[in-house]
C-alpha cells in the first residue's frame, strides 16, 4: 500500500465518504456522515478506535469511532418525538475550515472544522428541535488528537444542552483494562438504577456497564487514563468544558441484541465519553456558547 501524502484528502473508508488527515505523527479519518471520527492511528501504533465490521448503511448512525451526541445525551431534556442522542449522528456535515499545519511542527497540527449541512425542509429534525443553535466540530491531528465541539445559542431563549463525544476505544480484552480518574466520584448506574454511588478504585470491567460519573471538583480540565496491559499501551484523555464522563460497554447479552455489534466484539472496546450529562447540564443563555473538548494521547505501558 502506498504511503498517503501529508495533508488533507477526500477518501472512501468503510463504505463512507471521508476526510483523511495524514502527517508524520499519524492518520485520522473523519466521515462526512455525522462528522464521526472513524480512525486515529498514531505513528507506530494500531488504531485507537474500534469500528464495527457490521455497521449498517447510511443514513443509520455509524457504530464505533466517536459519534457526536448533540444537543441531547440519550433522552435528557429531549422534546417528545426527538431522536435519542440528538439528530446530528446520521446527517451530512460539511467542511467550513481547514488548516494544513506543518507536518514537522507539533505546534501546528492539521485540522478540519465541520458543521451540519443546512436542513432542507421545516420538518428536518435540526430545524424543528435546534433551530436557534449553531454547532461546529474541530478535529486537530498533532502529537495528540483533539476534538472541540462548540455550541452557540443564536436564539432568544435559554437552551438546556446535554451532549457527548461517544468514543469507542479499541482494547485487547476489556476484562483486563483499567480506567483511572474515576475513583471517589459519584455515579448514576443506568443498569442497576443506583444513584449517587461511589467507586473507590480504578474502574475494571466485571459486567455490562452504563454509568455517568460526576466530578466532585469544578476544575477546568479533568484527566482519565485507560490502561490496556494486553495491548501494552495507555491512552490519556483530557476533557474540558465537562464535569461528567460516561463509561459504557454492553456486555455479552447487550451485544447480542445489537445488529451492528458482532457477538464477541464487546470484548474489544470500552466507551469513555467526554460529556455534559446527568447533573452536568449546560444552560445556554441567548448569545452565549459552550465548548466541549477532549484531547487524546497514546503512550506505551509496561508492568
Amino acid at each position: 500500500m502506498d504511503t498517503p501524502t501529508c495533508g488533507i484528502a477526500t477518501i472512501d473508508h468503510a463504505g463512507h465518504r471521508c476526510l483523511r488527515l495524514h502527517s508524520a505523527r499519524g492518520t485520522a479519518i473523519i466521515a462526512m456522515h455525522g462528522a464521526q471520527l472513524l480512525s486515529w492511528v498514531p505513528s507506530g501504533q494500531s488504531d485507537v478506535f474500534w469500528l464495527s465490521p457490521q455497521c449498517l448503511p447510511e443514513p443509520t448512525a455509524i457504530r464505533g469511532g466517536v459519534p457526536v451526541c448533540w444537543p441531547w445525551f440519550a433522552s435528557q431534556a429531549m422534546p417528545i418525538g426527538a431522536m435519542s442522542h440528538g439528530m446530528v449522528r446520521n446527517r451530512l456535515w460539511e467542511v467550513i475550515a481547514t488548516s494544513h499545519g506543518d507536518s514537522a511542527d507539533a505546534n501546528h497540527p492539521l485540522s478540519v472544522t465541520l458543521t451540519p449541512a443546512p436542513g432542507l425542509t421545516p420538518d428536518d429534525p435540526l430545524c424543528r428541535y435546534a433551530t436557534p443553535l449553531d454547532v461546529s466540530l474541530r478535529v486537530e491531528l498533532g502529537q495528540s488528537l483533539t476534538q472541540t465541539l462548540t455550541t452557540r445559542n443564536l436564539g432568544e431563549r435559554p437552551f438546556v444542552l446535554t451532549q457527548a463525544l461517544h468514543s469507542y476505544f479499541a482494547v485487547t480484552d476489556v476484562a483486563q483494562v483499567q480506567i483511572s480518574g474515576l475513583a471517589h466520584q459519584q455515579y448514576a448506574d443506568k443498569l442497576s438504577g443506583a444513584q449517587n454511588a461511589v467507586h473507590h478504585n480504578a474502574w475494571q470491567f466485571d459486567q455490562a456497564c452504563d454509568r455517568i460519573y460526576q466530578q466532585s471538583s469544578a476544575a477546568a480540565q479533568h484527566h482519565y487514563t485507560l490502561t490496556d496491559p494486553a495491548g501494552k499501551r495507555q491512552l490519556h484523555m483530557t476533557t474540558g468544558g465537562s464535569q461528567s464522563v460516561v463509561v459504557w460497554n454492553p456486555g455479552a447479552a447487550g451485544a447480542a441484541r445489537m445488529a451492528d455489534v458482532p457477538d464477541s466484539d464487546w470484548h474489544h472496546f470500552v466507551c469513555i465519553e467526554a460529556a455534559n450529562a446527568g447533573a452536568d447540564r449546560i444552560t445556554l443563555a441567548p448569545g452565549s456558547q459552550h465548548t466541549l473538548t477532549q484531547t487524546l494521547t497514546i503512550a506505551p505501558w509496561q508492568a
